[in-house]
């Protein structure tokens, strides 16, 4: 399995870099921060849930992923990427297995420089667009909070599962959306201790590398340029 390191990368090409990704039929996996504060939408979401003023107003970006789900903040966060083609033996499991063995190697890592989270087992529902609303099967909690939000994409060829690893605890996230009524918070691991980054990547990269033997990938210029052509289809349109 490959392995990956970009940062602030703008988010409509961050998503398109997934994409290629998953389209080169090889294993990755990525890590990688955004250049602006972004909204990010499932791939069912409307943009017309999105309060654009607040958005243009405070420099938040916003792009549509490839993945369902709902929407997740990037900001003071980690995001991690999952891409395994149809030849990887993982490329079997269900969609709820394969989130418990991802989710298992990441609690491992964090667990390692003294997060204490955990993976939930059962499933809630939540009430507001935001993915960080309530944990689903196998998704990772610290304190009962889900601090993690991911989200999958299945094709013929390839899977990809991305989500945000949250550093830092966020207020006021309801401003976002038009129906901002009710208040919302995306939990971090600021809950347990402050974290940099620097050590929360050295922690993930050691833990998948012992499961999975990764190798440092050196063609992500060539990735890149190919995104650059895909950009477009995960911009919102706002």
């Amino acid at each position: 399995m490959f392995y990956i390191e970009t940062w602030k990368i703008p988010g409509d090409l961050n998503m398109a870099i997934d994409y290629v990704l998953g389209k080169s039929q090889s294993s990755y996996f990525r890590l990688y921060t955004w250049k602006n504060p972004t909204l990010s939408l499932g791939k069912n979401q409307s943009v017309e849930v999105v309060n654009t003023t607040y958005l243009k107003e405070n420099g938040i970006d916003c792009v549509k992923r490839p993945t369902g789900g709902r929407a997740v903040l990037h900001s003071e966060e980690l995001t991690y990427s999952f891409i395994i083609p149809n030849t990887d033996p993982l490329y079997r499991l269900s969609v709820l297995k394969l989130y418990k063995e991802i989710s298992t190697i990441i609690v491992e890592a964090l667990n390692n420089i003294g997060i204490p989270a955990e993976i939930v087992s059962h499933s809630s529902r939540g009430n507001t667009q935001l993915c960080f609303d309530a944990p689903s099967w196998y998704e990772i909690v610290l304190n009962e909070k889900k601090i993690i939000g991911s989200a999958q994409m299945r094709t013929k060829s390839f899977v990809l599962q991305h989500g945000s690893i949250v550093l830092k605890t966020t207020t006021g996230i309801e401003k976002c959306f038009k129906d901002g009524n009710e208040p919302i918070t995306q939990y971090g691991l600021d809950l347990a201790k402050e974290i940099d980054i620097e050590e929360l990547k050295n922690s993930l990269y050691k833990s998948f590398s012992k499961r999975f033997q990764l190798k440092r990938f050196e063609k992500i210029n060539e990735i890149i340029s190919l995104a650059e052509n895909e950009r477009m289809k995960f911009k919102c349109y706002i």
